[in-house]
């Protein structure tokens, strides 16, 4: 257990991926509350500042380098080896359990460097930190396993609430968009059904099914997707495979701007990814397919969601999510069924009369 004393300057590290950063603003949060008078900086991973970019409580955001070549590379690092070397930290926290946490951990000079894990990656981090958790329980949550992490390290226990910056210019563009395609907030479903992993995802013509089925029982699904080529063609596909008239935002969104459109909607449809988060964060019920990840740990935090899932066969047999090739839409997913998806939806969902 670590003696908390009054630290006055706190770095928390969580460059790791979107959805990651989006499930670590409870642990920001209870850092701040628990230690008010500090000023708390946050590195997170590239193009992930609008995730946590507007909580006053957060004095900077800093974005990790990224993956250039050359001089390019030298002054993206040199960026952040500065501003930790500058920050004045008095305590660093690290999330991620990655190497290029520890060095930031050990350049920022700071007395007191907790680090969530470090049974990963370098032999030198029980050394480098003054205090570490453990493994985490893979049946928690990985909100859980953060809290569990800062209760060990001496902050109290607190309750896990998904958050996301307000943005209410965003909010005020998306209810224009929607009136100007006469799309009632009541009947909004946002389907986002890709992901940059090909594993997670589901195959398009049943994508495309559960489209035309929304549509069909008086719901207005409106397709949404990430900006990377790889999304854009596979959610152009899904689009032309639906039979119904089909409304869509591909690719045209920031992630602040898909935040504010999801507070519009009824309810979320989509694949294990970032956007799942999302919805969790910004109180939108979600209906989530899940195959070849740690259900537990990654579904989206609070009862209020929906999660059809596979066990996958790869994780029993080998304990990993990297088991699987994620090159393809991998069994698991594959059978889950168009039925399953609308009975759950059905059961949940009611439009008004």
């Amino acid at each position: 257990m670590s003696t908390l004393g009054q630290p006055q300057r706190i770095l928390a590290i969580k460059n790791k991926h979107l959805g990651d950063v989006i499930c670590g603003v409870p642990a920001f949060r209870a850092l701040h509350e628990t230690f008010p008078q500090a000023t708390l900086d946050v590195i997170v991973s590239p193009g992930s500042r609008d995730l946590i970019a507007g909580f006053d409580w957060i004095q900077n955001v800093i974005e990790s380098p990224r993956k250039l070549k050359g001089l390019a590379r030298v002054r993206e690092e040199w960026r952040v080896i500065w501003a930790v070397l500058h920050g004045g930290y008095d305590l660093v926290v690290d999330f991620t359990w990655s190497d290029r946490a520890m060095w930031y951990a050990a350049l920022s000079g700071a007395s007191r460097r907790w680090g969530i894990q470090v049974t990963a990656g370098s032999r030198l981090k029980p050394y480098l930190f003054t205090s570490y958790g453990g493994k985490p329980d893979r049946s928690h949550h990985v909100m859980e396993h953060e809290r569990e992490f800062l209760m060990r390290m001496g902050i109290p226990h607190y309750e896990i609430h998904p958050d996301f910056p307000h943005t209410p210019m965003e909010e005020e563009s998306a209810r224009q968009w929607l009136l100007e395609h006469g799309i009632p907030h009541e009947k909004l479903v946002v389907v986002h059904p890709t992901s940059r992993w090909l594993f997670k995802c589901w195959h398009d013509e049943r994508v495309a099914e559960v489209i035309d089925w929304l549509t069909q029982q008086g719901w207005v699904p409106v397709v949404t997707c990430g900006p990377s080529q790889d999304e854009l063609k596979r959610a152009r596909n899904i689009v032309s495979l639906v039979k119904q008239p089909c409304h869509a935002r591909l690719g045209d969104m920031s992630l602040r701007e898909l935040a504010a459109f999801m507070r519009q909607a009824r309810f979320f449809f989509g694949m294990d990814s970032a956007p799942s988060h999302m919805a969790s964060a910004v109180h939108l019920p979600a209906v989530i397919l899940f195959g070849p990840s740690q259900v537990q740990r990654w579904r989206p935090y609070g009862d209020q969601h929906i999660v059809v899932h596979r066990e996958c066969a790869c994780i029993a047999a080998r304990g990993a999510e990297l088991a699987c090739n994620k090159t393809q839409i991998v069994s698991c997913m594959s059978s889950i069924r168009v039925e399953e998806v609308t009975s759950e939806i059905q059961a949940r969902f009611h439009l008004a009369a």
